[in-house]
């Protein structure tokens, strides 16, 4: 009996590259990875098919009751969401600081966590969205900042941009 390593091989490499990337992305190293590798095609290999919300969008979020950010503009941005299957990450400022945000889309929602890029402990919480459609997400967040010990909540607009 004769063995063809080259079809061993590959069929190998499919399945331990699914198990690696799923274990990638239940460790806290999925934000990295799907920021830098939102492009590498999954829907052959995996049968889950997540609405499309990858693209450029604006957002506006509530000020909570925040004296920092009082105006519309410290509050509205633009920002790229990558999508890889289930999981986004985008990134985005407002006021000079850089924020992220990071979820998995579950039915017709997006749940996750947002957070200071550069001190995580300073400003941070969760948030959950709404697919309205493929151009609206809304819904709300809740915060917690470091200067007091307060958590706020309010809503979370995102609208697809026209590319």
């Amino acid at each position: 009996m004769t063995f063809d390593y080259n079809v061993i091989a590959t069929g190998l490499v499919a399945p331990v590259a699914v198990l690696l990337v799923k274990t990638v992305l239940d460790f806290s190293l999925a934000h990295a990875f799907v920021k830098y590798c939102w492009w590498v095609p999954i829907r052959g290999v995996s049968r889950d098919n997540p609405p499309r919300i990858s693209g450029k969008w604006e957002q506006l979020w509530g000020a909570a009751g925040s004296g920092d950010f009082e105006k519309d503009i410290d509050r509205h941005g633009h920002t790229t969401i990558r999508q890889f299957g289930r999981y986004c990450y985008a990134e985005f400022y407002a006021k000079e600081t850089k924020y992220c945000m990071f979820g998995k889309i579950q039915n017709s929602y997006v749940i996750g966590e947002w957070y200071d890029k550069e001190d995580k402990r300073a400003y941070f919480g969760a948030f959950q969205l709404r697919i309205i459609d493929g151009k609206t997400l809304e819904g709300r967040y809740v915060g917690h900042s470091r200067r007091k010990c307060i958590v706020q909540q309010d809503e979370w607009i995102w609208t697809k941009a026209n590319d």
